[in-house]
């Protein structure tokens, strides 16, 4: 094989592994914030945890997660 097939080659191997880490690294942003209050029980009376979502993706959660929640979204204008 000639110099000039092998570098193509390796070229053609570079902008593939290239490509494959680029489409990894991109993420679309949510559609919307969400707020999540958790609960102790079902009268949802006492708040155990709390849960937020930004617009750019983070999500931050303290206390305890529960089944028992209210949930508040507002949507992300860029």
């Amino acid at each position: 094989m000639n110099r000039s097939k092998i570098a193509l080659y390796a070229a053609s191997a570079a902008i593939a592994i290239g490509s494959g880490f680029a489409a990894v690294s991109v993420t679309a942003a949510p559609p919307t914030m969400i707020e999540t209050t958790y609960y102790s029980d079902a009268t949802l009376t006492n708040p155990v945890g709390y849960r937020f979502r930004a617009c750019n993706g983070r999500t931050t959660t303290r206390g305890t997660v529960t089944p028992y929640k209210e949930v508040t979204t507002e949507p992300c204008w860029l």
